[in-house]
């Protein structure tokens, strides 16, 4: 019985720290989209104007075993607890 509580304890610490993901930061996460979207001097148009993609704003929201960066009035893309752009 005390063997089956470590087990399915480990089980849920396990399964919590993957879909927290704390080596996901706003900044990793950041730099991985705009890689993704061809680094962070590629030009966009952003409500009518070309600027680089990293003056574009935009947000950082956590969610269980994904993270999120949103482009405002734009584009949202998922970074997995792995480190792929979605």
């Amino acid at each position: 019985m005390r063997r089956r509580n470590v087990f399915i304890l480990v089980v849920l610490i396990t399964v919590g720290l993957v879909a927290w993901a704390p080596w996901i930061t706003e900044e990793y996460a950041y730099a991985n989209v705009m890689e993704h979207l061809g680094g962070p001097d590629f030009p966009v148009t952003y409500l009518g104007e070309t600027i680089p993609l990293k003056d574009v704003p935009k947000s950082f929201i956590k969610l269980p075993f994904i993270s999120m960066v949103y482009f405002p009035g734009e584009a949202m893309f998922m970074v997995t607890f792995y480190g792929s752009v979605i």
